[in-house]
């Protein structure tokens, strides 16, 4: 085998970032060059195989786990030119899809220049960070997608295939958002703009003072994220503008950022788990006064003056499970308050626990007829850049929403999105099925969609494809949401299906194809 691909590795296993999936693939590849790609993809033909892509592999889903081929574009992480539009105050930059999205970062502070907006972390593949819907923390920004000008992808014929919004544009859309189900992206271009630096304030805010400013409270800032501790009835809110200042805060003082702190709240979180349950509200409590102590600051938080990456990151802390969904921003107060009872009564009758913080965001991903004049603007403007005005025919968020100037965006216009996390105390399983079906109800009432890359659950009633007997799963198991996604995606998702037969006719990215049936992502007679 070697002989005909060269590189190629048997015995290798995959896991994902939190460690819940692993994968022994039949093959791992590890090509340097789009030619590699091609080859790669043009022996699976051959060979009736099928390719899965990871990066990063931060999803915590087991969207990537296959037993056939598996690919990293680790190898390929060249950046190719940047070409700057200084009468519209941005750059394009061309780089491989491998290329981490830190290295990208660190490359543009060199130029003068950084990314518009991240999701939390910076771990991620330029290619990886768009493919499941990846979005930021703000009301002025929407998919990190929107921020690519164009894209560079083989298919599953094992074509080279340049994609933008005048060329082949429908592929673009389906391209923009693809879950690996259409093509490996090899390169892509970025609209990137002058380095900016952060200035954010994180306060300490009483949950019932959330419910009262939520009008006010989500377009007070451009950068903006709510950590929700439902125990203490309290949140964090963390709230950044850019700024010109020139001292720099290199990190917040974190008790759980020491190496003391992290272990022994990981320890209490294992002691929760596997001893006594019921300990889990008094843990939450006791690190968040180690944390953040129990005053409310609102109006007067810390300070931090950051380098744009590093105050648009954040700590994900530890192995965790993730439930996100997203709905119209203006249902929140409604969602969180019967989310408040459902906590709540459940602690009270000992039937689940949640792990905290349940993290509360939003996003605008209404997009402009065409990309507008960003002459007038300035290095400390607010808002997005556009590299692109095309919706992906898979973005999860609301349809219903329309595009305003940025100076004018009210609640009406943005994404609500809300975390459900459970962590794995030094790696094991911890209960979550009664919580993210709870949640997962609450939010599709809510008019919600699940984001893709995450732990959202289903049932055998939404499922398509082979189910078993309830009894059969594991607690933490994908049943899966076939049906609903057919309702909420319609006529999108089966423009989406036909693009994905056209450039992938042999099926060569439909590995892990019972993921793919029992989300309706595939049709079944697809794939039988």
């Amino acid at each position: 085998m070697d002989k005909i691909l060269p590189g190629a590795r048997a015995n290798y296993e995959f896991k994902n970032w939190a460690g819940i999936y692993s994968a022994r693939p039949q093959l791992y590849f590890q090509p340097s060059s789009i030619e590699e790609v091609v080859k790669i993809v043009n022996a699976a033909r051959r060979l009736n195989k099928t390719i899965v892509t990871v990066g990063s592999g931060h999803s915590p889903s087991d969207m990537c786990v296959t037993k056939e081929w598996l690919m990293n574009l680790d190898k390929m992480n060249q950046v190719h030119s940047l070409v700057e539009h200084k009468d519209q105050k941005f750059a394009d930059v061309t780089v491989d899809a491998g290329l981490r999205v830190y290295q990208l970062s660190e490359y543009l502070h060199k130029h003068g220049y950084d990314v518009q907006n991240l999701g939390s972390i910076s771990e991620q593949s330029v290619g990886g960070i768009i493919s499941t819907g990846t979005h930021g923390s703000s009301p002025y920004h929407g998919l990190v997608s929107s921020q690519y000008v164009n894209l560079t992808l083989v298919n599953g014929l094992g074509e080279v295939v340049y994609l933008d919004s005048q060329t082949k544009p429908e592929v673009f859309r389906a391209a923009l958002l693809s879950l690996g189900k259409i093509g490996i992206i090899v390169r892509a271009t970025i609209r990137v703009v002058p380095s900016f630096k952060i200035k954010s304030t994180l306060e300490v805010v009483n949950f019932d003072t959330l419910l009262k400013q939520w009008d006010t409270i989500w377009t007070s800032s451009e950068f903006i994220r709510c950590w929700w501790f439902p125990y203490t009835r309290k949140c964090i809110l963390w709230r950044g503008t850019k700024t010109s200042d020139s001292v720099l805060t290199k990190t917040r003082k974190s008790w759980w950022g020491t190496t003391l702190g992290r272990g022994f709240y990981e320890l209490l979180l294992w002691i929760s788990v596997k001893i006594y349950p019921a300990f889990t509200p008094f843990v939450e409590k006791f690190v968040f006064h180690r944390q953040y102590g129990k005053a409310e600051t609102i109006g007067f938080g810390d300070i931090a003056v950051q380098n744009s990456i590093d105050g648009l990151n954040m700590d994900c802390l530890f192995s965790q499970f993730v439930d996100e969904w997203g709905c119209p921003l203006s249902n929140g107060p409604e969602v969180l308050c019967s989310l408040d009872r459902s906590i709540a009564q459940a602690a009270h009758n000992r039937d689940f626990y949640v792990h905290v913080p349940i993290e509360v965001r939003c996003s605008n991903t209404n997009l402009p007829e065409k990309i507008p004049d960003y002459s007038d603007r300035t290095k400390l403007s607010c808002g997005a850049v556009y590299g692109n005005v095309l919706r992906p025919y898979l973005d999860a968020t609301p349809r219903g929403l329309r595009y305003v100037p940025m100076g004018d965006v009210t609640n009406s216009q943005l994404t609500l999105y809300i975390n459900a996390t459970i962590y794995r105390p030094f790696g094991c399983n911890t209960p979550i099925h009664k919580w993210f079906t709870l949640f997962e109800n609450t939010m599709s009432a809510a008019g919600g969609k699940p984001h893709w890359a995450k732990n959202f659950l289903g049932s055998t009633e939404m499922a398509a494809g082979p189910t078993k007997a309830e009894h059969s799963y594991e607690d933490h198991e994908m049943r899966g949401m076939a049906t609903k996604i057919a309702e909420w995606y319609g006529d999108d998702l089966a423009s989406f299906q036909e693009i994905r037969r056209q450039q992938d006719p042999e099926n060569i990215f439909l590995a892990n194809k019972d993921w793919a049936m029992k989300n309706g992502i595939v049709d079944i007679n697809e794939v039988q």
